[in-house]
């Protein structure tokens, strides 16, 4: 929209200079009131329309949009852990295989998170055990460390996933997923807003490790603030808890329970729409975040941590390492004095 105001733009002033050209004709006996009276007319309503279009399009947020994990709260020592213990407490216990070797480490979990169908750790865990489920069916090994892939072996299993295929004695998704939110969780939390009684896998829950990454409450952002998120309601609940926003509005929320995944642009859609808002500032942090937004087609995505970071600086979009870091270059103080955030 910006290039074809910026061209209408370029073409008022070239319809003007005709209109010009045929008026400076008169003084050599060679005026060209047809150039007068078409450069002015169509001139003006390029001009006209390219305002138009400005004032409707206009470029100034009107609302921020987070991601949570990695974005609003520094969960490096959460869920990344977790995912690894439950493939580990998996393959021992569910699959009668052996743990000697620490398997899924931060470098994996970044690989994960270039691609945008891996945004959910659950399917993450899955996969992995089902690659390693598919070896010991061909080798009978069931070392944790002959069946665990590579990198490399791992960045081929991400690129060639298939959901459907039938991987014998392999472990249901839903299983795989009820083990990581026991760890995640932890028995008190699993209790309160899972409703069920864990198998104690974890006692404490990896949740509790948690740390907001910006000490700021939603209401002093100065625009509307919406989370279009991967994570549970319960998750969320526990989010609300690690960042001191009890009060933040559950209709300005998108999750897993609402049927809406990354990398839908529909999460990003409805959040707008109940804010009557435009152009959003959506911060990120994995592909699956980035595809969303370019599916979207508004407003800015700002990039925040280590994995999009090589990518955005390499076409100028905006990153930054953590949510305070943005803080510290003023993106939010930009909007914060001149708006003020509805209830």
């Amino acid at each position: 929209m910006r290039l074809f105001i910026l061209v209408l733009s370029m073409a008022c002033v070239a319809l003007y200079g005709w209109a010009l050209a045929g008026y400076a004709g008169y003084s050599f006996g060679r005026g060209r009131a047809d150039y007068v009276a078409w450069g002015l007319s169509l001139g003006t309503l390029c001009a006209l329309t390219a305002i138009h279009l400005w004032k409707k399009w206009d470029t100034a947020p009107d609302m921020l949009i987070f991601d949570i994990d990695g974005v609003l709260i520094d969960t490096q020592d959460s869920f990344m852990p977790a995912t690894a213990e439950a493939v580990r407490w998996c393959w021992e216990n569910l699959l009668g295989g052996v743990v000697d070797c620490e398997g899924y480490t931060r470098e994996y979990f970044a690989l994960c998170k270039t691609y945008p169908g891996f945004n959910d750790d659950a399917v993450v865990a899955w996969t992995l055990l089902r690659c390693m489920k598919r070896r010991v069916n061909r080798t009978g090994k069931a070392s944790m460390r002959e069946t665990f892939p590579t990198l490399e072996e791992w960045r081929k299993e991400l690129e060639g996933f298939v959901d459907t295929e039938d991987v014998g004695g392999a472990l249901a998704l839903d299983e795989v997923r009820s083990v990581l939110e026991e760890l995640y969780y932890g028995e008190v939390a699993y209790a309160e807003y899972r409703g069920q009684s864990s198998r104690g896998i974890g006692k404490e829950g990896f949740w509790t490790r948690e740390r907001p990454a910006l000490a700021k409450d939603w209401k002093d952002f100065g625009l509307p603030v919406g989370i279009y998120t991967g994570r549970t309601h319960g998750e969320i609940a526990l989010a609300r808890r690690v960042l001191n926003w009890p009060d933040f509005p559950p209709e300005r929320v998108v999750s897993s329970d609402d049927g809406i995944l990354k990398p839908s642009a529909e999460g990003l859609a409805l959040l707008c729409q109940r804010s009557g808002a435009k152009y959003p500032l959506f911060f990120g942090d994995t592909a699956s975040d980035k595809e969303a937004w370019l599916a979207f087609g508004q407003g800015l995505f700002v990039a925040i941590g280590p994995i999009l970071k090589a990518e955005t600086l390499r076409q100028g979009a905006p990153h930054y390492d953590t949510l305070e870091r943005a803080r510290e270059a003023g993106v939010f103080g930009l909007y914060s004095s001149s708006r003020e955030c509805p209830p």
